[in-house]
């Protein structure tokens, strides 16, 4: 009686063209940090466009065509108002067009105005990024973690390259993912004031293995001093991206 209903269930399926249908797996990244993460600069109308290939964790734990603002679904984010351009929108660009006909999904989950402090081990901030991506991770592989802060710790630098490799060694340790490749970036400088912490920021690959660092060289801000602009955050992306690929091959 088995065999029979077997063969019937196939014979349906040729005759009606049904296929099964596999869903997508996503090659994940986890983006947190503070505001130049989330992004505060200008969108162009090119922007408003959702990306092919490129995927955005929502509110329903499910994925959505990315759009712009990425750090929408944020579960610690400021206002909806204050979400504009970051750097993961040309980042995720970028992987698709050398990875192509992969499915890349962002996990994006930032709060602007933190220090390095508010994201250890414990906190909310952390144990959100955490609770997100184990979520994203099951439809997926979390193939890296771009990161970009220091803003807020530019008073107080002492100490940051420890506690970003301390933060780093439980996030892999909680997501199951000891050589996680991590991208972190430079902070601008157009203060003069940057420069402790961006050393401190710069230091990060020496001492926390598969991790590189992006330059922030010749980047303006938005008017404020304080935030990139909307060219900046394009090219943020992209060197973001550079550098995660080149983690990726000698992983």
């Amino acid at each position: 009686m088995l065999i029979r209903s077997l063969k019937i269930l196939a014979a349906f399926t040729m005759l009606t063209g049904c296929t099964v249908q596999k869903k997508p797996r996503y090659d994940i990244i986890l983006c947190i940090g503070q505001s130049n993460m989330a992004g505060r600069a200008a969108m162009a109308p090119a922007d408003t466009v959702p990306l092919q290939h490129v995927f955005l964790f929502n509110e329903k734990d499910e994925w959505e065509p990315a759009k712009n603002p990425l750090n929408r679904y944020s579960t610690i984010r400021k206002e909806i108002s204050m979400q504009r351009l970051g750097p993961a929108w040309t980042f995720s660009k970028s992987l698709v067009d050398a990875y192509p006909g992969k499915n890349f999904g962002l996990v994006v989950n930032v709060r602007g105005g933190t220090s390095v402090d508010l994201w250890r081990k414990g906190s909310h901030y952390y144990n959100e990024a955490v609770i997100k991506a184990l979520k994203a991770q099951k439809t997926g592989t979390i193939i890296g973690v771009i990161w970009h802060q220091g803003e807020a710790d530019r008073n107080k630098w002492e100490g940051y390259t420890g506690k970003f490799s301390d933060m780093i060694a439980h996030l892999r340790q909680d997501l199951g993912i000891p050589d996680l490749p991590v991208v972190v970036g430079e902070i601008g400088d157009w203060k003069g004031n940057s420069g402790s912490v961006n050393g401190q920021i710069r230091a990060i690959p020496g001492k926390v293995p598969f991790t590189r660092c992006v330059s922030a060289d010749g980047l303006m801000h938005m008017g404020d001093t304080l935030h990139f602009n909307t060219e900046a955050q394009y090219e943020l992306g992209r060197r973001y991206a550079a550098e995660l690929i080149q983690l990726l091959r000698v992983r």
